[in-house]
């Protein structure tokens, strides 16, 4: 049986109170804001339970739209578009993905992402990447190797 259990720290953590924070329902902004704020500043790491919900803003948006009144609905007001949900480049562990599932599992993952999320996420794992401009294909390769060159930089550093 798998952890029932996640902990969280840094900028996966911050995501977590922010959404979780934002989908309270009779919370203004500014005090979800200053109620994040003093959390952020106040705890360094979270355990929570899994799955983690859908909190984001389409979660919220869709939450909201589905009790829109029906005479509300038909007003003549566009609806806003939904806004597109933010890239969490700590939403799954590339070190981790690899060692569970391989150098194709971790390839499989990285297929849905684009190239400025893919290098948002090398940064924010601390993961080489080369120089230059590289093509969508040559980013996610290079990712790959630095997740199997930090296994291997960790199993020297060990013996």
């Amino acid at each position: 049986m798998g952890k029932a259990t996640r902990s969280l720290s840094g900028e996966s953590q911050k995501k977590y109170v922010r959404d979780l924070v934002g989908s309270i329902d009779g919370i203004t902004p500014e005090a979800a804001a200053a109620l994040t704020s003093a959390c952020e500043r106040e705890i360094a790491q979270v355990r929570v339970r899994l799955p983690i919900p859908e909190r984001g803003k389409s979660a919220k948006s869709a939450k909201k739209n589905a009790g829109i009144e029906p005479a509300r609905a038909g007003s003549s007001a566009a609806p806003a578009a939904p806004a597109p949900a933010e890239f969490d480049p700590f939403a799954f562990s590339v070190v981790v993905v690899v060692t569970k599932e391989g150098r194709e599992g971790l390839a499989t993952k990285l297929a849905a992402i684009g190239p400025a999320d893919l290098r948002a996420l090398a940064k924010a794992q601390h993961l080489a990447l080369p120089e230059g401009d590289l093509s969508t294909e040559d980013l996610r390769a290079a990712i790959v190797e630095g997740a199997l060159q930090r296994i291997a930089n960790r199993k020297a550093a060990a013996s």
